[in-house]
């Protein structure tokens, strides 16, 4: 963690830069080490400003606070850095776990197709094709089953509306699973 501090219209004390490495600190230890902070502290007359600008690998962020205390004004800058590394961290990790699950779904599912378990309870790979989204009979979905290579159907069945898989059996006959 590497801290630089500006002074305008002011020394900056070693009280001063204790306190401000004390307070960034805590976003140290939530950011991790490699950190670089610029800290400006301008006085005027009756304002005291405090402006912090933090570097990182992955962030950069600026946290400004104003008020009659120059300890007041670091301490909201320091606070409104905390939400912000907060918010984009938080948003980092969210982004991690989506595209995690999208790869999982992915790898699940094989290319273009669903997984689904046969009757013996093994996966297996379904095909766009093997799947109906309109609403068929049986007789229809048997038709189907035929005219493919997939080992079955799964289909919205038009008598009850009711999802339904027509499959090929080891012995060569077909069979239906109502859902």
């Amino acid at each position: 963690m590497k801290v630089d501090i500006t002074g305008r219209h002011i020394e900056v004390t070693p009280a001063i830069r204790g306190y401000i490495q004390k307070k960034l600190a805590k976003l140290g230890k939530l950011l991790g080490d490699d950190i670089s902070f610029h800290v400006i502290i301008d006085v005027a007359k009756d304002r005291q400003k405090a402006e912090i600008l933090l570097k990182s690998r992955l962030l950069e962020l600026t946290g400004k606070g104003q008020s009659d205390d120059l300890y007041n004004s670091i301490i909201q800058a320091v606070e409104k850095l905390e939400r912000q590394a907060l918010k984009q961290k938080g948003r980092l990790i969210e982004g991690k776990r989506s595209k995690a699950k999208e790869k999982s779904v992915a790898t699940r599912t094989g290319s273009g197709g669903a997984a689904a378990k046969t009757p013996s309870g093994k996966s297996a790979r379904v095909r766009k094709e093997a799947l109906r989204k309109k609403p068929m009979t049986v007789e229809e979905a048997s038709a189907a089953l035929e005219g493919s290579d997939a080992s079955f159907v799964a289909f919205r069945n038009a008598d009850g509306g009711d999802m339904s898989v027509l499959y090929r059996h080891g012995d060569g006959s077909v069979r239906l699973i109502r859902g």
